[in-house]
């Protein structure tokens, strides 16, 4: 999957223009990912984050996403869109109640428990995430990436090395 980014936005690097440096947003990205491949259903398989657009290959895991626990799929919903945060806007861990709101709904566990093996789900988490801290940093509105994102879907082991090797490769090549 990629998404980019529109404005002139930066995700990390220097703004030769304005002189700004904008590499913190590199750890906010990675700490991101770091906290979704914690709780989705989803293997991060390798990533590049580039100055206005990043690459991931991901592999989703709906196998593993059916052998967990209903109280482990909401605890690790919670996690990821939780109902309360502390001060410095971290998850705070869900209570028996908040679990419980999703355990005792039939439907509502069932759409969570997709949701965690969903990429779709993966990438407007991320993407929100990291839109919403650099708007409110840079004090704009709107937009922060040109589209939901474009994914493409590899289909045997030749394609995920090759498109393994574009994604490692491509901060080398810019």
């Amino acid at each position: 999957v990629m998404n980019r980014t529109v404005r002139r936005c930066f995700l990390f690097g220097e703004d030769s223009v304005s002189g700004k440096n904008y590499d913190h947003r590199k750890i906010w990205i990675d700490e991101q990912l770091a906290h979704q491949v914690r709780y989705f259903g989803i293997d991060l398989l390798c990533q590049a984050i580039m100055s206005n657009h990043f690459h991931l290959v991901l592999r989703s895991r709906p196998d593993v996403v059916k052998e967990w626990g209903d109280e482990d799929v909401a605890r690790r919903w919670q996690m990821l869109c939780p109902e309360r945060r502390d001060e410095k806007r971290q998850p705070l861990e869900p209570t028996e109640f908040e679990i419980n709101s999703i355990v005792n709904s039939k439907d509502k566990l069932a759409t969570v428990r997709s949701r965690l093996s969903d990429i779709s789900w993966w990438m407007r988490l991320l993407s929100q995430n990291i839109a919403q801290r650099a708007n409110r940093e840079d004090n704009e509105v709107g937009k922060f990436f040109q589209a939901r994102y474009r994914a493409v879907r590899l289909l045997d082991e030749t394609a995920i090395l090759a498109c393994a090797a574009y994604v490692d490769l491509n901060p080398i090549r810019a």
